[in-house]
Formats: C-alpha cells, structure tokens, sequence
C-alpha cells in the first residue's frame, strides 16, 4: 500500500457525517435513531476525518470537543482493520489535535454515548448490545504503540434475569423516610433536569463522568428513553423529612433486541447518584428494587451494568445478585506535546 494513496478531508456538515458514521460501528444506525445522533453533532460541533484512499472512502474518525483543552474522538474504524491506514489515521488525529491547540485526546467516545457507547473493548461478549461497541484487538494495539495510555477501564456485568425484588422486605434498611418516584412523561422530567444534573455532578467521581458536556446533552438522552423506554427507567429518591431529592438513575433501553412480540425486553444502567450523606442507608437498594419491579411487570427481564473493576464493594455486591462479568471497554488518552 502507498502512503501517497492515502489522504485525510475535513467533514463539517451534520447531515453528511452522518452518511458515513455507519462505518464506524458495529451497532446498527436504524432510522429512527438518526435525529439523536443528529442532535449530539450539532450541539457539539463535531466534525469528521474521512480517510480516503485514491480518492474512495476508507476509514473515519469523528472529532469533537467541549470548550476545554480535550479533544474527544469516536467511531474510529478502517477499511479491513488495515495496521498502516490505522496508523495513519491515528497520525491525523495526532495533527488535528495540535492544528487546534488541544493538551489532550481523548476517546473513543461515540455520540449519543448512550446508544453507541464508548471505549475499545478489551475483552468479552460478541451480541449487540446497547452502549457496547464491539472492535478489533489491533485498534487497541496500534494507539497505545501510538504512546496513547488507558485512562479508564470500565467492566460490564450481565443479568438474566435482573433481580426482581421487594426492597421494603429487606429487614436491614428502614426507608420510612425515603420516596421513590419516576417523572411522569419528558415535559416533568424538564422540571426535574437541574436537579438530576446537580446530584450526578456533585455525587460521581470524575472517572464516570464520561460523556462531556452532558448539561447539554440531558435532554436528548431523556427523548431517547421516553420514545423507546418507560417513564420508571428514570428514577429519583427523595427524602420526606427536607422535601429533597437525593438519589437520582437512569437506564436505557436496549432497541437492539426484541422479544418475540416485537418489544424491547432489555435495558442498561447507564447512571446512578446518591447524596454522600445518605449513603450507608440502602438508597441504592431501595432504588435499583423498586425499579426491577418496574422493569419486570414490562416484560424487561434482562440488563446490563457498568462497573469500575476497582470497586470490589460493588462488584461483590453484583455478583451475589447474578450478575456475571460480560465486557470490559477501555479509553485512550494521549497529552499533545508541542513540536
């Protein structure tokens, strides 16, 4: 292969990224998912890295950035996992980067996150799941021998079924003082967005906070789930005696698989928040009860959730609940040094 055949082009139209964006991941682009994806590439001003070779497509990567010194990317992907056009397209991500005077880059990260999900994964399951990307090993590879290094690694457990049980028979937590709730359809969920904002940025260490600029993304996410999901895969806790809330989750449903009447009947944890000073009181019990509930008079029977794989408390805790380590996704980053 000539590297004289290859050549980068700069991608700024929406509407004509999201011709090509299909290439770039194994989850399938069905058309009603569209007008989300859409919403993240304008609101985040992304652009694309068409790779082409004698002039034909031949790979892309999608570039972004949240008004700080990152430079995100995503939907990373050659034509035949080719090393040298990788290589390559890496090498134009690098010089993107400097051209934008960015200290980082940082990804994959595949916008709307919660549909395309973000990382390289390392290891795991092959099915296609919602918020799961699934890549060769050689992606991987070639940005670390790139001098990238593993800024997050997040593991992913499985559940079939989900628990379904009653977290008011759980003798060891009293929640008397404690209401959970889901808001009723997207309009009363707007009223309630600043504070599912709040709770999540003052309660989540910064290694799950990974989708950026999600004040401004909220909102499409939230359409997402209440076009193709139910109003309780959104959850809030509040505690009766200050009237405040203090726990807030979402999950998503999985559009990528149906049951045999044609409805979705799995989901994926996608957030979860509790109020430091709550915590030890059960709040996330109570939370993840009353909404497996929920999910499993909707026929919504199996799940997915992320995990730190340092976190052995909760990783105890979802293996003693069923939950078998399915996934393990990683993010890259690399800090640009000035020629």
């Amino acid at each position: 292969m000539e590297l004289d055949n290859l050549e980068p082009r700069i991608l700024k139209d929406p509407n004509q990224i999201l011709n090509y964006l299909q290439y770039g991941t194994n989850l399938p682009i069905i058309s009603k998912l569209k007008k989300y994806i859409l919403e993240d590439l304008i609101s985040l001003k992304a652009e694309l890295i068409l790779l082409l070779e004698d002039g034909n497509p031949s790979g892309i990567t999608l570039v972004y950035s949240d008004k700080d010194k990152t430079l995100y990317f995503g939907y990373f992907k050659v034509l035949n996992d080719n090393e040298i056009k990788i290589d390559f397209l890496i090498e134009e991500l690098i010089n993107y980067a400097k051209r934008g005077d960015f200290k980082f880059i940082e990804g994959p990260i595949n916008i709307p996150t919660i549909i395309f999900g973000w990382g390289f994964q390392e290891s795991g399951k092959d099915s296609i799941f919602i918020g799961k990307p699934i890549n060769s090993p050689i992606y991987q590879q070639r940005f670390l021998k790139k001098k990238f290094t593993i800024k997050n690694r997040q593991e992913s457990y499985f559940f079939s079924p989900i628990p379904n049980f009653d977290p008011l028979k759980i003798k060891k937590y009293n929640y008397r003082d404690y209401k959970y709730f889901n808001p009723k359809n997207f309009e009363d969920f707007l009223n309630l967005k600043d504070e599912f904002l709040k709770i999540q940025a003052k309660n989540l260490p910064k290694s799950s906070q990974i989708t950026p600029n999600s004040e401004k993304l909220v909102e499409n996410y939230a359409k997402f789930i209440f076009e193709f999901g139910f109003n309780f895969m959104i959850q809030f806790v509040k505690h009766k005696p200050s009237q405040k809330i203090i726990a807030c989750g979402a999950a998503i449903p999985n559009v990528f698989r149906k049951n045999l009447n044609g409805k979705i009947d799995s989901c994926a944890i996608f957030t979860a928040a509790i109020n430091k000073k709550h915590r030890g009181m059960g709040i996330g019990t109570f939370m993840f009860g009353k909404t497996s509930q929920l999910l499993h008079k909707n026929n919504i029977r199996d799940g997915s959730a992320p995990i730190d794989p340092n976190n052995l408390v909760i990783k105890n805790l979802l293996e003693n609940l069923g939950g078998r380590k399915s996934r393990t996704h990683i993010i890259l980053e690399k800090k640009i040094k000035k020629d």
